[in-house]
């Protein structure tokens, strides 16, 4: 650095302002996308593009100051040197500002159990794979709880009310940098349940499900691709309950450990992440102005259609896809 640009250069950089009213609660795939990579670069990518260019006041004050002292071709000269020392120089963390002013966010950790729900069809008796008592069995062996308890009767509710079935998981609040390891690459290898949580069985691709608050003790093997935000979901939970923001509050948070699970305990891939990744095609492929069949969403779907005939419903004059009544 020339020393004598050193007198105009500021005593303290903050290049970054993040307000107290800033936060990423809207950001609902980015937050999702900085947990399934275990990291928070994405986050810091966009805040270069939301403040595109911080050091513009800085270096504005400073051209001013050495253009009143007659020093302007000096400040041409060094200009990327002066942009430098002040990056440099930065002492604001917008990243860690906005996740702080987020606070906790809602998440859930799949257990990889699938339980079926009741069928339908068209001119046919609702059916359903399976008993109740087999279900509700199922899950209270996932879980670690013994049957004729407390905790096995509200497992028996959640069975019989989600009627639709779904997927067994455990919802929690956390912030999302107590779910990231320090190592991106060095992933946890265990997650511990110690306290009262919200167990649920939901079927996220109708939102369907029902869920209690039960009190656990268990522990099981860590796959980072069974982590979700809640709001990742087109039909997330908190939407089909009307849940407020701060229904996970009052409740535990798991622990992460690096420890090797004991051998023998495995937990199955969430099918989330597939349902997921075929939403995400559907939406590609509006965009790109075309739809699917199959796609139940009916705003991703041009020129719908009702038909007035047996059985009635609305009817895609593209793809076929129909929406019975």
């Amino acid at each position: 650095m020339n020393p004598q640009i050193q007198p105009y250069l500021p005593t303290h950089v903050n290049l970054y302002f993040v307000d107290y009213r800033d936060d990423l609660c809207e950001q609902k795939e980015l937050l999702q996308e900085s947990l399934a990579a275990n990291s928070l670069d994405s986050i810091h990518e966009k805040v270069w593009d939301w403040w595109d260019y911080p050091e513009g006041t800085y270096l504005d004050e400073i051209r001013k100051k050495m253009e009143q002292d007659g020093a302007d071709e000096l400040y041409e000269e060094n200009e990327e040197e002066i942009r430098d020392w002040l990056s440099a120089n930065d002492t604001s963390t917008p990243v860690e500002d906005l996740l702080s002013n987020t606070g906790k966010i809602s998440m859930f950790y799949s257990l990889g159990l699938e339980i079926d729900g009741w069928h339908s069809g068209f001119m046919c008796n609702p059916w359903r794979n399976g008993s109740y008592a087999q279900d509700a069995y199922k899950v209270r062996r996932v879980l670690g709880i013994a049957k004729d308890t407390p905790e096995a009767t509200l497992i028996d509710r959640i069975v019989r009310q989600a009627s639709g079935g779904g997927e067994l998981r455990i919802y929690f609040s956390n912030e999302l940098t107590a779910v990231l390891s320090d190592d991106p690459e060095n992933d946890f290898k265990q997650i511990h349940f110690k306290g009262e949580f919200a167990v649920a069985l939901y079927n996220a691709g109708e939102g369907s499900g029902d869920f209690e608050y039960i009190t656990l003790y268990r522990t099981f093997p860590f796959k980072r691709s069974n982590l979700y935000t809640s709001e990742s979901e087109k039909y997330n939970l908190e939407n089909c309950f009307g849940m407020c923001s701060d229904w996970l509050h009052k409740q535990g948070a798991p622990t992460f450990t690096m420890e090797l699970p004991k051998r023998g305990r495995q937990i199955k891939e969430s099918k989330n992440a597939a349902r997921n990744a075929q939403d995400a095609e559907y939406k590609r492929i509006f965009k790109a102005g075309g739809c699917s069949a199959g796609d139940m969403d009916i705003n991703r779907h041009r020129g719908v259609y009702y038909e007035n005939n047996f059985p009635c419903g609305n009817r895609c004059p593209h793809c076929g896809t129909f929406w019975i009544d």
